[in-house]
């Protein structure tokens, strides 16, 4: 008859071979001992050790048992049980860091956490250490979702971070284990995103299509997916100026999880220059786009410094060209960031009056003059201060700006009292 222990470990390989990405199961109750000739334990001092560790709910805790228990019986027959014992209690602290913001401490404790399980795989569900009672497919399927959550952990930690790079090389590693994953599609598409390349942005649409044609048990809720298409609807227009060829592109990438190599969706810009065949014919058509590029190229160019001095301060357009025509990216307190020239966002503009945010929608196309405040490179952003919105801007409701909050009267001085 096997030990309890040993039961308990099969119990957690079936376990993590059914359960879902994000979800986890409480281990089974701990081991009681046995008669003296079938226990696996040296001594008492080991199984009063295991029994310690078994019964501990506390992760870090767990953790710190099984690492003595290790250091004390290094050779125990219950080695490969206790591995696996300590990946679970190493995912019960990377999952306590999924799926809320948290603070930093408890972020980094998850991220390690994950990043050990991962680094570990090889250890952890070695084909030495499968129990007897569990199948291959099981003990394959068991590091399957190991892997999965401690890579849900890492994409949404660094996510959190806004470390984007580190969060897209997690996601779509999930992606490549496990296609049909709508919401880790989503989350791919928004960091590439606000990763705010333009020239990834063809992927970052697909993505986020590809979040919304996941069907069954892993699509996005009803509740996440109106959300996610209004937001691809606004994205897609945005890049690519109107909504023509986003059924297409929906239909794409309903049969892979990640575009194919190449996959590309023309942008607005890219469309009118195919349009007038070249660009002194684009220029010419649209001035105000042909100025904000000379400032940009020239801004981002060796003598961007220079040539900073010179126009800071300064009212663009000039009265020649207009206004630029932009669209709405994102929303502030005091600033709306738009997309001149890049459907991320390549101008920030600031206010004197507060915004009121629920007035505005998010790809409403605007026209505006204003001056020169400051930039920055990478990515390039030029930030200018609209001094007097109703002739400086148009395009934006009339209840825009929020109403000052009316000036309390001082109180009034008590009279003296006579004496």
């Amino acid at each position: 008859m096997r030990h309890r222990l040993t039961r308990l470990t099969l119990g957690l390989v079936v376990a993590a071979a059914t359960i879902r990405t994000g979800a986890w199961a409480h281990p089974a109750p701990e081991p009681a001992p046995q008669a003296a000739q079938e226990s696996p334990y040296k001594d008492q001092g080991e199984y009063d050790l295991a029994t310690s560790a078994g019964k501990e709910s506390d992760p870090q805790k767990k953790l710190d048992k099984l690492k003595e228990w290790e250091q004390k019986y290094p050779d125990s027959k219950l080695k490969s049980a206790r591995t696996l014992m300590q990946a679970q209690a190493q995912l019960g602290l990377a999952m306590a860091a999924y799926g809320k913001p948290g603070p930093p401490e408890l972020l980094d404790g998850g991220q390690k956490a994950a990043q050990s399980i991962v680094d570990n795989l090889d250890k952890y569900f070695a084909a030495s250490a499968k129990p007897a009672g569990a199948t291959d497919q099981q003990w394959a399927d068991a590091r399957k979702t190991f892997e999965l959550q401690s890579r849900s952990v890492l994409g949404w930690v660094a996510m959190t971070k806004k470390s984007d790079a580190e969060a897209e090389a997690s996601f779509k590693k999930i992606l490549e284990l496990a296609p049909d994953s709508a919401q880790v599609s989503y989350w791919l598409g928004s960091v590439i995103i606000r990763q705010k390349n333009v020239a990834r942005y063809s992927e970052a649409l697909y993505s986020l299509a590809r979040s919304l044609t996941v069907t069954g048990p892993n699509a996005l809720p009803p509740a996440a997916a109106g959300p996610a298409s209004s937001y691809l609807d606004r994205a897609y227009a945005g890049y690519h100026g109107d909504n023509s060829g986003l059924d297409d592109l929906k239909k794409q990438a309903a049969g892979a999880a990640l575009p194919p190599a190449g996959f590309h969706i023309d942008s607005v810009a890219e469309i009118e220059a195919k349009k007038f065949g070249d660009i002194e014919a684009f220029n010419k058509a649209h001035p105000d786009i042909a100025l904000w590029r000379q400032i940009r190229d020239t801004l981002k160019g060796d003598q961007g410094a220079t040539y900073f001095d010179s126009v800071k301060g300064s009212l663009i357009p000039p009265e020649n060209i207009g206004m630029f025509k932009a669209k709405i990216v994102t929303v502030n307190e005091k600033e709306l960031v738009v997309n001149v020239d890049n459907a991320g966002g390549d101008a920030t503009l600031k206010f004197e009056k507060a915004i009121n945010q629920k007035a505005i929608n998010v790809g409403d196309a605007i026209e505006f003059k204003a001056v020169v405040d400051s930039f920055t490179k990478e990515p390039y952003m030029l930030t200018l201060t609209v001094d007097d919105p109703k002739e400086s801007i148009k395009g934006l409701p009339d209840n825009a700006f929020s109403a000052a909050a009316p000036k309390k009267a001082a109180p009034k001085k008590a009279a003296p009292k006579k004496k």
